[in-house]
């Protein structure tokens, strides 16, 4: 137990909360992954369900690991290793994965990075995450959660309570789904803009950006979009967020971002 609390593990017991999520995984032909299966209890029902779809399970702890791969035997892909030293195509190839996890709280933020940089690789997903973080990805402003808002429709399904796990967490939990979108940018780079319009929160969006783009076309670009220049990024909704990207991201900016270097 002290070594998962040190993970950040608090592994799942409640039955029903796990009928309930593996529910939520839609038929089909395309393979399972599994994030920190702990002790198998999510494991176990998304092999009853589908059996015979392809499962990988990921387990950092290798104690853990040895446990389901002797119980699960050649059911079930084992993987001793951090899911964030992976990648989704050792995992599965270049089929789409469906991803499952009740994620430790520890690696919340990395993980999702790890899904949104990856993002042409999933079908699909539901996760379990802390409640209030949970909430920040679908509500927030920031980098994080309006990149991931852009690639992903993040739709809230329950909320858990601590005696759902052992050992029980101080806070609530959150089920989400996560279904594609397909914005037509690449994930990393927009998520970098995002991190520069955010970089000094209490500075404007413009003040932000006057770092990076010729003042000029910043001007224009907000001026086109409606963005009055003392606008913070807090303020301005996802679209334009993403409509701002594109248009500084048009090759012929960026060209004129260059010579002005």
């Amino acid at each position: 137990m002290e070594k998962s609390a040190r993970l950040g593990q608090h592994f799942l017991i409640n039955p029903g909360i796990g009928d309930r999520i593996v529910a939520l995984v839609p038929p089909g032909r395309e393979p399972l992954l599994e994030i920190g299966p702990g002790r198998g209890v999510l494991t176990r029902r998304l092999l009853e369900r589908f059996p015979g779809r392809a499962l990988t399970v990921v387990e950092k702890d290798p104690r853990l690991a040895a446990a389901l791969q002797k119980e699960l035997g050649d059911r079930a892909h084992v993987v001793a290793s951090d899911i964030l030293a992976c990648r989704a195509a050792d995992l599965a190839g270049r089929e789409k994965i469906f991803l499952v996890g009740n994620i430790p709280y520890l690696i919340s933020t990395p993980l999702l990075e790890w899904v949104l940089f990856q993002h042409e690789s999933w079908s699909g997903g539901v996760m379990m995450t802390q409640d209030e973080f949970a909430r920040r990805l679908m509500q927030a402003s920031g980098p994080l959660p309006a990149a991931l808002r852009a690639f992903f429709s993040l739709t809230p399904v329950m909320r858990v309570s601590p005696g759902s796990f052992n050992p029980p967490p101080k806070v609530f939990s959150r089920v989400f789904a996560l279904a594609p979108r397909q914005p037509g940018i690449e994930p990393a780079a927009f998520h970098g803009f995002l991190k520069q319009c955010f970089f000094h929160p209490r500075r404007t969006l413009r003040n932000n950006l006057r770092e990076h783009f010729p003042q000029s076309i910043l001007d224009t670009m907000l001026e086109q979009l409606g963005i009055p220049s003392n606008t913070r990024a807090e303020a301005i909704p996802d679209p334009i967020l993403l409509a701002l990207f594109t248009r500084l991201s048009s090759p012929g900016n960026k060209q004129q971002t260059r010579n002005n270097e």
